[in-house]
């Protein structure tokens, strides 16, 4: 079964408390130390993701669930099947593959049997120097593209955009 050990790692790897990732993450710390042993909500655990750089491994959109329903299809398995080999119920899987609410435990033992190996992985690493320079020189600081332009790229890209937590 795929764990989480990524979750306390990265937090170390990227020199943060569980107080400042949970604070940021808007969850409380038992419940950050619940999601470093693989336990509690996915929920909880989607709010965490961004503030250690992480994601899920599994697809590149912001439909989980559904492309968990798509992947159990794709093994001839039907919600009943997958739910009795997971050792939950139907609801539970529909649940999931609705809109990814669940507990952590649930997902861990459902992906394996939907092939994924890994539930986590590190964001792409940003490139440097990004939208907006290092430091803020004059110099530097030189906008080229039309105020309105830049104004509507950042606005389409902004969702994806992240600083550190």
């Amino acid at each position: 079964m795929p764990e989480l050990p990524l979750l306390r790692n990265r937090r170390r790897d990227l020199a943060l408390t569980q107080a400042a990732v949970a604070k940021a993450a808007g969850i409380s710390i038992p419940t950050l130390r619940k999601l470093e042993q693989s336990k509690g909500s996915i929920g909880s655990l989607s709010r965490a993701l961004p503030c250690l750089q992480l994601r899920w491994s599994w697809f590149h959109d912001i439909d989980a669930g559904p492309d968990l329903a798509r992947r159990r299809r794709i093994r001839g398995l039907s919600q009943r099947a997958l739910a009795e080999k997971v050792g939950c119920s139907r609801p539970t899987i529909i649940a999931l593959e609705r809109d990814l609410t669940g507990r952590v435990e649930t997902l861990l033992r459902v992906l394996p049997i939907l092939g994924i190996r890994q539930a986590l992985r590190p964001e792409a690493a940003a490139r440097r120097p990004g939208l907006v320079p290092t430091t803020n020189d004059p110099a530097r600081d030189l906008v080229i593209t039309p105020p309105d332009l830049a104004a509507r790229i950042i606005a389409h890209f902004a969702d994806r955009m992240s600083g550190m937590c």
